[in-house]
């Protein structure tokens, strides 16, 4: 996929990525156009948010860029590099767009206490991580849960510093309780739902613990089957 064959009006979720402590730099926009003023390699957005903050080029500053279509989502980066009128900000594409399948497994809007605590990388692959005993950086409610990953929506800002992975602690049933390592795959503060406004989207890291993935999956099954039975 190129820069132009993006529509008009293209709802873009950015993630502020680099030198950033803060929770609250993520922001949405629209897709305006390629600038060809400049270079092929260029485009314009509308966010009123990136126009206040960044007065021209900025290579200090690293966006994020995604968006969907269909049952794909197109992620790429790039920096502003300057702006215009109306709230619009010329943004340098610095990377290809790499497409991958939306949803790999079936969501189901279940709700389910959820903890998360901050993970060191090298922790993932060797599973060196037990249930924490410090205070969780989020503790709310999931929005959604699969075999794969978990939405979490909320009013809770998740600090950018412990990104991308975090350790995942919930109970599907009375008797399966998870503590799973995790990545972050989606931030955004444009939620679904008016119920929060922070969008958190968690993938579950099964490379070394299959057998947690088909625990997970029986436990999802058991959960919808007993909904169904009441």
């Amino acid at each position: 996929m190129e820069l132009n064959t993006i529509n008009r009006g293209m709802r873009l979720d950015m993630i502020y990525i680099s030198n950033s402590d803060s929770p609250d730099d993520v922001y949405s926009a629209t897709f305006h156009g390629v600038n060809d003023v400049i270079n092929e390699m260029t485009f314009v957005v509308k966010c009123p948010e990136l126009n206040r903050r960044f007065v021209g080029i900025d290579r200090d500053y690293e966006l994020e860029i995604s968006f969907s279509t269909g049952p794909h989502v197109h992620v790429f980066s790039g920096y502003p590099i300057g702006k215009i009128q109306n709230d619009m900000v010329i943004i340098e594409k610095t990377s290809d767009i790499v497409t991958e399948n939306r949803r790999k497994y079936q969501r189901d809007e279940i709700r389910v206490e959820v903890k998360v605590y901050p993970l060191h990388e090298d922790s993932v692959g060797n599973r060196r991580f037990t249930q924490p005993d410090t205070e969780p950086l989020l503790h709310d409610t999931s929005f959604d849960l699969s075999s794969g990953g978990m939405c979490v929506i909320t009013n809770i800002s998740l600090d950018t510093r412990y990104d991308p992975f975090y350790l995942v602690e919930f109970a599907v049933t009375e008797r399966e309780w998870f503590l799973l390592p995790s990545k972050l795959v989606r931030r955004s503060n444009y939620a679904r739902s008016r119920i929060g406004r922070f969008d958190y989207g968690f993938q579950f890291l099964f490379t070394e613990m299959p057998d947690e993935m088909s625990r997970l999956t029986k436990a999802i099954l058991s959960r919808k089957l007993m909904f169904l039975r009441k």
